[in-house]
């Protein structure tokens, strides 16, 4: 739910006057943490107007609201208590009210493009459809989609100008990629949005095919795409992450634990500030992300080699912003079926920045 700013009117010099009954009785008034997922009567109000009329009975004044006409209070020789007046005073201004609840979402996947990823690859992309058309269905006041792919390695078949790891894909080449160019996207930058067909353009920027390097950087990927320098004006990732959206990683990886392999995965690496440079990328709310990632996970796999304590400690480390799944899932969709709930909530709680 929206709630929209509303300006507070302050009351001034706002007072109510009761009169008692002729008896002398008086009358009552009523003051208007982490996700591992895996596929296995009726109220009236009345209000008072400011006119009314009134029929004197016995000492007093009964009084009826509704009409046009106004009657004295009673006077000193009357019989009956005198009015009481209860002044309310100026009461305090509490300003605006803050907004809250998303209207956009910015959806980053990290594909790892090493050369065993084809199977992987191939299931996120058949799993694409039917969660975006959920989130689309689940999220009804969302109206802004922004979503883009970076690869885990410095990907060569991107747009001249922007092959350095981070950037963000626009046309692919290599072994099992789409061979495509896939944009000029309809708004004109360097990633899909709702304005786009995402069912068909997805699937050209995900493609990235499987000639990466095998020294796998996927998380390293993720920092470099949210750094600063990468949104600045001219740069490849310009526009791409919004105040006012929330930040949607999904991170693709069979990176396991080479002690070859310096890459991410590598025991000696330092994973000291992963958490911390995705979190600044959204003024510091870990709670406008959610992580979400297909990691080696299970020792017992065979679409990998062991697990990747790096990895599965990095999504851990969101808490109940992340979701966690083992890469050799064989269907991605539950898992992200499962996810929905997770950024519905994000969704519902978010303030945006400033």
């Amino acid at each position: 739910m929206t709630l929209r700013r509303l300006p507070v009117l302050t009351l001034l010099g706002f007072g109510l006057t009761a009169w008692g009954c002729g008896d002398g009785s008086t009358a009552d008034t009523d003051s208007p943490g982490l996700t591992t997922a895996s596929n296995d009567g009726t109220s009236t109000t009345a209000a008072a107007s400011s006119t009314g009329s009134a029929t004197q009975s016995g000492g007093g004044v009964t009084g009826s609201v509704g009409s046009g006409s106004t009657t004295e209070p009673p006077s000193d020789d009357e019989s009956g208590p005198p009015p009481v007046t209860f002044d309310l005073g100026i009461l305090p201004d509490i300003g605006e009210l803050e907004q809250s609840g998303c209207q956009g979402i910015d959806f980053l996947f990290v594909i790892d493009n090493s050369g065993s990823m084809t199977q992987q690859q191939t299931q996120l992309l058949a799993s694409f459809s039917g969660f975006i058309d959920a989130i689309q269905t689940s999220l009804e006041n969302v109206d802004s989609y922004h979503v883009g792919v970076v690869t885990s390695d410095n990907y060569g078949g991107n747009a001249p100008g922007c092959t350095t790891i981070g950037d963000l894909v626009t046309q692919t080449a290599g072994f099992g990629s789409s061979e495509a160019t896939c944009g000029p996207f309809v708004g004109g930058q360097r990633f899909a949005t709702d304005e786009d067909d995402l069912q068909q353009v997805f699937p050209c920027i995900a493609q990235v095919g499987t000639s990466g390097s095998p020294i796998e950087q996927p998380v390293t990927a993720t920092v470099a795409a949210l750094d600063p320098s990468n949104a600045e004006p001219g740069a490849c990732n310009e526009g791409f992450i919004r105040e006012d959206a929330i930040l949607v990683v999904v991170i693709v990886t069979d990176d396991p634990p080479f002690d070859f392999d310096l890459d991410d995965a590598h025991p000696d690496t330092d994973t000291s500030g992963w958490f911390d440079a995705v979190v600044a990328a959204k003024g510091g709310d870990v709670e406008s992300v959610v992580m979400i990632g297909f990691v080696p996970l299970d020792a017992a796999a065979t679409c990998t080699f062991g697990t990747s304590p790096n990895l599965i400690g990095f999504v851990e480390e969101f808490g109940e912003q992340g979701v966690l799944a083992s890469i050799c899932e064989p269907d991605y969709a539950p898992i992200f079926a499962s996810s929905i709930e997770t950024i519905e909530t994000t969704c519902d709680n978010f303030i945006p920045q400033g």
